[in-house]
């Protein structure tokens, strides 16, 4: 059991590294040596838990995505109102862009040349893009919770929710093409006057004073 949490441990300081090192200076310019380094551990204990180069960049990603499918579901089940919900998710996305380097390092490698499959031999498949990372649970929240708030009474009723759905999620993914340009980006205020654009169309007048956006 100790040996088996000390690896845990190891493998996790690699993927912090690797996470770290990614984000800084992009998939082709980093290093195993560095990455090791950063980690404090031997390059024969990287090697150990990662083949290569692009099995850590697969890493970084799926830890990304596993980052990001749980603040959706944390989402999905928080109580109040589906709206807000919505908009607090919003913001907890431009967070984890601007301060997680996992995440941040999961974007960064989805618009560069990782290879998505992961093999080591042959041609290699489509470049993922940033917005790939987080577009499964970001479609899922906010198609449930706008489909929560009309039911709710939230929206209004000439509101289009397929068409408000569109809207949220491309502005979202370009939150993420945002991040990956530059450190400190999406700030919160940019999300902020998203959704001080967006809730008059989607609130009535009376009702737009309860929301925190």
């Amino acid at each position: 059991m100790v040996k088996q949490e000390r690896a845990g441990r190891t493998r996790q300081a690699v993927l912090l590294a690797a996470a770290e090192t990614f984000a800084q200076v992009g998939f082709e310019a980093a290093s195993l040596v560095d990455i090791s380094r950063r980690a404090g551990v031997s390059k024969g204990a990287l090697y150990f838990h990662f083949v290569s180069k692009q099995a850590l960049a697969d890493g970084v990603r799926r830890a990304a995505g596993r980052e990001v499918g749980s603040s959706a579901l944390r989402a999905l089940r928080a109580e109040g109102p589906a709206l807000q919900g919505l908009i607090d998710f919003s913001h907890e996305l431009a967070r984890m862009l601007r301060e997680d380097l996992v995440v941040r390092a999961g974007v960064r490698l989805g618009g560069q040349g990782a290879r998505r499959d992961g093999a080591p031999d042959g041609p290699p498949g489509p470049p993922p893009t940033g917005p790939e990372i987080v577009w499964h649970s970001l479609t899922a929240v906010v198609h449930r919770l706008l489909d929560r708030a009309a039911e709710a009474g939230e929206l209004c009723p000439e509101v289009d929710r397929r068409a408000a759905a569109e809207l949220l999620i491309a502005a979202a993914a370009g939150q993420v093409l945002i991040a990956g340009e530059g450190v400190g980006r999406p700030g919160p205020e940019a999300v902020s006057r998203l959704w001080t654009a967006a809730l008059p169309a989607l609130v009535a007048a009376e009702n737009r004073a309860g929301y925190r956006v």
